[in-house]
């Protein structure tokens, strides 16, 4: 099979991304004309808001061409990446983690002499960036528990006033949440800062190092080829395409519409 130039792989790239960009815009401008539209046109009579399940449903309907051409052709740009594929190239200048990671790979086990200190260096490191980021995904996993505990509780959720909900629940989490976002900047700052004072150590390892590098196995040479890779995204975008095809069919869609219909309404006050 002849291989695609990278020139002509870029090319292809951006013409698709213009279009989908374009497109978008063209679906998000169709969206915010049919809510506009159903906004100016006023409370019916027996009817709280203007946004009735059927109206919305009928309104949507008239946009569900473009919108699902959109759809499909977000699963083709995941196909056209792969097909098209241009090489990512990274300096070791700006990014140290991209070279880290590639020469840990070739990190001898032991050392001697003077290389045995810059391996202990580099193994502490390591150990320390280890720690933090346990830390981290304790914070993370402590945070998605506090989440998911304070959603169960009916008690913070009165049914009252759903504005006052929101704000009470933002309250309570969004300074966890900023905490935890604080701690993901620090951790990726230190992980930098230690990535670039590892790299002459690492390198100076590298090139004493006599052992050979290790060879990749079959198995992985067949799980990392990227035409496997394509497959398996190709099999998860019909898997999901298939199960929105039986959610409308088995009328999950229209259970959809009705609780995106309340949000606007009720939670967040639209209309």
């Amino acid at each position: 099979m002849k291989k695609i130039s990278e020139s002509t792989s870029k090319k292809v790239r951006l013409i698709y991304g213009w279009t989908f960009t374009a497109f978008t815009a063209v679906v998000g401008a169709l969206f915010i004309w049919q809510v506009l539209d159903i906004y100016l046109g006023g409370v019916a009579s027996g009817q709280s808001s203007p946004f009735s399940r059927g109206l919305v449903e009928e309104r949507l309907g008239i946009i569900a061409a473009p919108f699902w051409i959109w759809i499909a052709m977000i699963a083709v740009g995941f196909v056209l990446w792969e097909i098209f594929a241009v090489e990512e190239k990274i300096s070791p200048v700006t990014d140290p983690r991209y070279v880290l990671k590639r020469l840990q790979k070739r990190l001898p086990k032991e050392a001697e002499g003077e290389l045995k200190s810059s391996l202990e260096y580099v193994k502490s490191q390591q150990k320390f960036l280890n720690i933090i980021h346990g830390v981290l995904l304790a914070m993370v996993c402590a945070y998605l528990i506090y989440v998911v505990v304070y959603l169960c509780v009916p008690s913070n959720f009165p049914n009252v006033d759903k504005t006052a909900d929101m704000l009470n629940m933002a309250k309570y989490l969004l300074p966890v949440a900023a905490v935890v976002y604080i701690a993901g900047v620090l951790y990726v700052t230190a992980y930098k800062i230690s990535a670039k004072n590892q790299l002459p150590y690492v390198k100076k390892l590298v090139a004493g190092s006599k052992a050979p590098a290790a060879k990749q196995n079959k198995f992985m040479q067949i799980v990392t080829h990227k035409y496997f890779k394509l497959g398996v995204r190709i099999a998860i975008a019909c898997l999901g395409i298939a199960f929105v095809i039986a959610g409308c069919f088995n009328g999950s869609i229209r259970e959809v519409f009705n609780k995106a219909i309340r949000i606007c309404t009720e939670c967040i006050g639209l209309g």
